[in-house]
């Protein structure tokens, strides 16, 4: 039985976001964890007129972890796939192909019952993308890039060799990406170049909104050392277990940008998208364009982070701060 709570926030989505046409093939893919959401997104499907294909798989044991088979070619038959699932199937392989093949995906990890009730979802997606395709051609141009807050954070990084990756919730054209509610704008690092400390205010993913502050120190692109409490102590732990120093290799940097979302209310979805928020990805950086490959891919989140590039700041006092100059598309 459906959900009836989950069906609008669906029908939104598939209609705002994947721009859904009857003519077109729809494949929700869930695991046996998040059955429930497939079942709205399936219905808001039907109510569309779409050819819809339901998949669902043993939930994966980390973000990134490959899917089986048969999921990865559906994946890459579909016109368009939504994924509310337990981990992300963001950096995988499976997803790469999709979107060489022209699926549009909206992926949901960690997906619950907040994320479709406390308005996060209940944004105007195509104003964000506005603002969030104005920060990516900053991104675009830009040659350096730094983090400070109130908290402690001081960071630097290169990133002229690399391209912005916008993901404002809007999947329109093929082999476009995003997780709503985490509307984001990132870039990559040049591979070696992050320098500095990182206070953690915010939230670990996996792992949930800071209990207290984590400090993690970069240098030449690598986390060296983590402290805290009993939440670093577990973060340490989790790193360690996947058995890969690539793991610890700085692959983004990003700005939150959805004015409702909120860390703690939601999962990872919000922690790493509520306005005002920057966050450095680590692992794999398969999404982001970074050269480095690793088996999962984990996030550190800052609050009231004050990010410059090239000595220009494009976001301050929690809202991002647009070029007052067109630059070239």
């Amino acid at each position: 039985m459906i959900d009836h709570f989950l069906l609008r926030p669906a029908h939104r989505i598939l209609e705002q976001c994947l721009a859904l046409r009857a003519d077109e093939t729809l494949l929700v893919l869930t695991d046996t964890a998040t059955e429930r959401y497939g079942e709205a997104f399936a219905a808001a499907g039907h109510i569309v007129g779409a050819e819809v294909v339901r998949l669902t798989m043993t939930p994966r044991s980390r973000h990134g972890e490959e899917p089986p088979p048969p999921v990865a070619a559906a994946m890459a038959a579909a016109d368009a796939i939504v994924a509310p699932t337990t981990f992300s199937v963001n950096h995988s392989q499976a997803r790469i192909a999709a979107s060489a093949a022209g699926a549009r995906l909206i992926f949901m990890p960690d997906v619950c019952d907040e994320v479709f009730l406390d308005g996060s979802l209940d944004i105007d997606f195509a104003e964000r993308k506005r603002v969030i395709d104005q920060l990516a051609r900053v991104l675009d141009h830009g040659r350096t890039y730094t983090v400070t807050t109130p908290g402690g954070t001081n960071l630097s990084a290169r990133i002229g060799t690399k391209s912005a990756v916008p993901q404002s919730g809007v999947c329109h054209e093929p082999g476009t990406i995003s997780p709503p509610p985490c509307i984001e704008v990132a870039v990559a690092p040049d591979e070696g170049t992050l320098e500095g400390t990182m206070v953690v205010d915010g939230a670990l993913v996996p792992g949930g909104p800071a209990d207290s502050p984590v400090r993690v120190v970069f240098e030449a692109g690598q986390i060296v050392s983590i402290d805290g409490g009993p939440q670093a102590d577990r973060f340490r732990e989790m790193l360690a277990s996947y058995e890969d120093p690539a793991m610890y290799s700085a692959v983004e940097l990003g700005l939150g940008m959805n004015p409702k979302a909120r860390i703690g209310s939601g999962g990872g979805l919000e922690d790493e998208a509520e306005l005002g928020t920057m966050h450095v990805g680590i692992g794999n950086g398969i999404t982001f364009g970074s050269s480095i490959r690793a088996p999962g891919h984990c996030d550190l989140v800052t609050r009231d982070a004050y990010v410059c590039v090239d000595g220009q700041p494009i976001l301050a006092d929690g809202v991002p701060v647009l070029p007052n100059v067109d630059l070239a598309q």
